[in-house]
């Protein structure tokens, strides 16, 4: 015995004017009637448009001799032109969503395993811009093996070099008051107390390279008369140690507090407050990334129409 397994293979849909051809069907796409509005704006006195919407006929619905009828005369009154119908009730809707969120994802590229990290808005999404990415940037034979979303977590990349970085951090640590004077002239002029780089210029020094650290931070908000806020969240920073790490953890959340009070500026009628940030790691680990995507390349695959 034969049996049709419905699916996308076995679907009849299609779009139609004609009534006969909608009996027995169901309803493929949301059927809306769209109009527009014009209003006043009482703030600046000048007349807005805004687009309405009505639903005529929802996703799913099987049309029968009465909804039939309903549908006539919805379209002898001019409020629908066409319906998009289907063989199969199809009521579930894939929900499209438009935020970037960080992706670690797994290759075989020429039989060898490469792990990336990447910015995407769903796997689907994260699949399309990781096949792009390899096919531009390696060559031979591939297949991707794992995709699966790094929930909660915010990806930094270290955009300083590692000597540039190294030297940023001892800075910092001087200023505040971690090391002396002698300490930070001894690391600062390491390069020199070690050995002279040979005439080629190379020198005996491991050279620095970045990781990417998995942190678990606990954060500190403190304002003198709100008090403490206290929160935990998951970094992945691209650095040279953990110690930087939470150094760019905390750069990271004063620069997003410095974009909300600068957005705050456009509204003086609410309150901002600034908190003094600080961050604390409770927990940090090594994770092997090969390779991360730029948040650019994701951006080009980010713009794309609601189909449904």
């Amino acid at each position: 015995m034969n049996t049709t397994v419905e699916s996308r293979k076995t679907e009849i849909r299609y779009v139609t004017s004609d009534p006969a051809k909608m009996l027995g069907k169901w309803v493929a796409r949301r059927a809306l009637r769209t109009w527009t509005e014009d209003f006043v704006d009482e703030d600046t006195g000048k007349v807005e448009s805004i687009e309405r919407n009505e639903i005529l006929l929802e996703r799913g619905t099987y049309i029968s001799q009465d909804v039939l009828c309903s549908i006539k005369f919805m379209m002898s009154e001019g409020s629908l032109k066409e319906v998009e119908v289907s063989n199969q009730n199809r009521q579930g809707m894939l929900l499209e969503n438009r935020s970037l969120f960080p992706y670690k994802a797994v290759a075989k590229i020429d039989g060898k395993r490469k792990s990336f990290l990447l910015y995407a808005n769903s796997v689907a999404n994260a699949l399309v811009i990781l096949v792009d990415y390899i096919e531009l940037h390696y060559k031979g034979g591939f297949e991707i093996t794992d995709i699966k979303e790094m929930e909660y977590c915010v990806v930094i990349i270290d955009r300083l070099k590692s000597a540039e970085a190294r030297r940023y951090e001892l800075d910092a640590a001087y200023l505040k008051g971690e090391m002396s004077m002698e300490d930070f002239v001894e690391a600062t002029c390491d390069n020199i107390s070690k050995g002279n780089p040979d005439a080629e210029g190379k020198s005996d020094d491991k050279k620095e390279t970045k990781k990417f650290y998995q942190i678990g931070a606990h954060v500190v908000l403190h304002d003198d008369k709100e008090g403490d806020i206290e929160e935990d969240h998951t970094f992945i920073v691209q650095t040279i140690s953990a110690v930087r790490a939470n150094m760019l953890i905390e750069k990271w959340l004063r620069d997003k507090q410095e974009e909300r009070f600068r957005e705050s500026l456009k509204h003086p009628e609410r309150t901002f407050v600034k908190y003094q940030i600080n961050s604390f790691i409770e927990e940090s680990k090594i994770i092997p990334i090969g390779c991360f995507i730029p948040v650019s390349f994701s951006e080009v695959y980010n713009d794309r129409a609601n189909d449904d």
